[in-house]
Parts: C-alpha cells; sequence; structure tokens
C-alpha cells in the first residue's frame, strides 16, 4: 500500500499542462481580490470568512451551525439545546485553529511537516469544550474509544470504501509525507498550489487521525495558503465551495484513491488520471469561489446593499434594534477609506460632536464598528447578520 504519485506527473514527470494554466489563473484572480479595499475593511472581511469558513467546514461533515450562532458564541451565548451547544463550541474551537494554522510558519519553515499536522489536530481538540467531541464510537466492536488530542491513531478503519493504511504503518507514511512534499524554493505559485492540493488528498488518503481528518485536512491546507502568501486568500475560502459540492468533493476524493489502471496509467501506486482528475475539480472549486467574491466585492453593488440594508433597519423591517441616524453615512466613509479617527466622525456626518459620539458609541454596542481601545479609530465591523444581507449568497440568511 503506497500513496504515489506525490503529483499529477505524466509519465515524462512533468506536471499536468492544463492543471498548471488553472493554477495559474487562480493566482492571478486571487490577486485581484487583494486590491479592492483599504486593508482595514480587507481585515474585517478576512475575520468574517473565518466564521463562514468555520460554518462550510463542519457543514460538509454534516454538523455545521449558523454564523450568527457562532457570533453568539463568542460573546458567550449558548445555545440551551446540547447538541447546538456543541456545535457552536466546535466552530469556536475551529475559527481558533484557523487562526493558529495561519500565524504557524515563520520563513523558511516547511507547511507540510508531520509536527504541523499534529499540532492542528490538537489546537482544535484540545479545548475544554471538545471534550464531547474525544469519545468515537467503534460500530464494529461496539465500544467507545479515546481520541487523544494530536495523537496518531491506533486502530483500523474504513472510510466508505477506502481502507485507510494499518495503524502500525501511519508513523512512516507521516514521514514520508514530510520528506517528499518538500517543494523547491524556485517553485512558481501555480505549482505550489498543484503541491497543497495534491498533499491535500494525500493526507486524507493516510487518515491520520481516529476522526477529525477532513476538518484538520481543509485547515492543514488553509495553513499551507498562508505559509505561501497567496495573495487574496482569506478573501475566500475553498470549504465553502467544497461544502456546496459536498458530494462532489467526496466523490473525487475516493475517485484519488484507485489504484493504477496499467501501464497508461502514471507510475505511481494511485490512479494518475483519478488524482489529474481531482485536483482539476479542486481548482475549478477554487475559483468559482474567487470570482464569486470578485463579484460580491465590487465597491459600486456593496455600497448599494450596505444602503439597502441600512434603510430595511430603520424601517424596523429586522427582528434586531434600528439603526440610529446618519449611519449610512459613516458605513460609506469607513467602506471607502478602511478607518477614521473619533473626532472626524461630525465632519463626516455634519453634526455636533456630541451627536457623533453617541453614533460611535451606539454602533459599537451594536457591533457594526470596532475599533482597538476606547479612543482609537474606528472601523467597520461585519456582524454575521449584517453580511447575510450585505454578502446574501455568503452567509445563509436566518
Amino acid at each position: 500500500m503506497d500513496f504515489t504519485p506525490l503529483l499529477p506527473n505524466d509519465n515524462q514527470g512533468n506536471i499536468d499542462a492544463e492543471l498548471l494554466s488553472m493554477a495559474e489563473e487562480l493566482c492571478i484572480k486571487s490577486a485581484s481580490l487583494a486590491g479592492s479595499y483599504a486593508p482595514q475593511v480587507l481585515l474585517g472581511i478576512k475575520d468574517l470568512l473565518r466564521k463562514v469558513n468555520s460554518y462550510y467546514s463542519n457543514q460538509i461533515e454534516s454538523e455545521g451551525t449558523h454564523p450568527i450562532d457562532i457570533e453568539r458564541a463568542t460573546r458567550q451565548e449558548f445555545s440551551g439545546d446540547s447538541k447546538e451547544k456543541q456545535l457552536q463550541q466546535l466552530s469556536l474551537a475551529h475559527i481558533e485553529a484557523q487562526k493558529y494554522a495561519e500565524n504557524y510558519f515563520e520563513q523558511g519553515q516547511t507547511p507540510y511537516s508531520r509536527d504541523f499536522i499534529l499540532d492542528v489536530h490538537r489546537e482544535l481538540y484540545s479545548h475544554p469544550d471538545m471534550v464531547h467531541f474525544l469519545q468515537i464510537e467503534d460500530k464494529e466492536n461496539h465500544t467507545i474509544i479515546e481520541m487523544i488530542p494530536g495523537k496518531l491513531r491506533e486502530h483500523n478503519v474504513r472510510v466508505g470504501q477506502h481502507i485507510a493504511p494499518d495503524y502500525n504503518d501511519i508513523p512512516s507514511f507521516m514521514n514520508k509525507y514530510e520528506l517528499l512534499y518538500r517543494v523547491p524554493s524556485y517553485a512558481t505559485q501555480a505549482k505550489q498550489i498543484i503541491y497543497a492540493l495534491a498533499s491535500h488528498h494525500r493526507l486524507m488518503w493516510i487518515h491520520p487521525f481516529l476522526d477529525g481528518n477532513g476538518r484538520t485536512a481543509r485547515l492543514v491546507l488553509d495553513g499551507i495558503f498562508s505559509s505561501m502568501h497567496l495573495e487574496g486568500y482569506g478573501l475566500w475560502n475553498i470549504s465553502r465551495g467544497l461544502s456546496r459540492r459536498s458530494e462532489d468533493y467526496k466523490r473525487n476524493l475516493a475517485l484519488a484513491d484507485m489504484v493504477r489502471q496499467g501501464d497508461l496509467d502514471g507510475r505511481g501506486a494511485l490512479s494518475t488520471k483519478a488524482f489529474i482528475s481531482y485536483i482539476k475539480f479542486m481548482i475549478e472549486v477554487a475559483l468559482d469561489q474567487v470570482d464569486f467574491m470578485n463579484k460580491s466585492l465590487k465597491m459600486h453593488s456593496l455600497h448599494e446593499r450596505i444602503e439597502s440594508y441600512v434603510r430595511l433597519s430603520k424601517e424596523g423591517l429586522f427582528n434586531t434594534k434600528p439603526l440610529p441616524k446618519y449611519s449610512e453615512l459613516l458605513f460609506k466613509e469607513l467602506l471607502m477609506v478602511g478607518e477614521v479617527p473619533r473626532g472626524k466622525v461630525m465632519d463626516i456626518i455634519h453634526t455636533k460632536e456630541r451627536t457623533a459620539t453617541t453614533l460611535i458609541r451606539e454602533l459599537i454596542q451594536m457591533d457594526f464598528i470596532e475599533s482597538d481601545t476606547p479612543k482609537s479609530a474606528i472601523r467597520l465591523k461585519f456582524n454575521a447578520h449584517f453580511a447575510s444581507y450585505i454578502f446574501p449568497e455568503l452567509i445563509p440568511q436566518k
């Protein structure tokens, strides 16, 4: 049993040309997202998308909880339903694990390290609120197995039709994964994307943990994209696309498990043709998400959606406190420039200082703007309810 080939190479050892072309297109389109707004606005959108990523990654495992409920959990407002509360806690752990994965690497470190993968799994599952996710049912023997966060499995498992490698072989497979996935320093970003997506399947094939392999592998993929400084990543994420095409995702992962189909199907133990098909699917999903966010972030249409949201709020059409007068003027300015000093707000809304101070206080309390200190500059905050209307296809309305 082996997981070669490492990359979608032809018999001459060259990466499939169509995949490289698609990966180059992804790099270009992703980079175009990063120049669309002021840095503070982009950071606010990235913070929102961590909640979105958590929602969709967990939804792939049929355990998603709505971003509004995730946001409530950040304020320690948990559901009275025990199952929903557990899903809120899972989402919070996922968000923290994503931040951990994104900030893990220093210059020169490889993201394909065994330690990184174990640390991400440990970060996700070691929180005290995650204890109920550590009791894994062994359906074959009708027993409960205690999973230890960050520890390689010590039991054999089957995932659909895929019989995962024997647990005794997992350490050597992880060593091989770390040794062979060494991206050359001269590799283009397009090639690095191919490496990242190829390694995602191979990690899933190894299935190193008793549970949480899908979530961990997608968080590792987030970490890899961050480590290669893929410009624009974080303003889109692949989990949304994979969730929307969940069955296709699982089918393509299973397809890439296929053993080699004769001499014309590469030189590894597994099918190269199936591997190419899987990676093509993953890049298509990524391109779709970049195109979606490019469309969603167009300044004119986003401004119109914000104006519409403010108008509907003032008319009392939401089950929330109506936004105060002058909100749309401040939102428009913050969207354009990123952040403004508090003392400038009265000039923006053309009122006296007292009115401006009251507006700032109310909007902070309502979670529409934020600042680092009580006196520092303010910036937009994309809370989940707000975002579900101004990015209607990103977050389902609740």
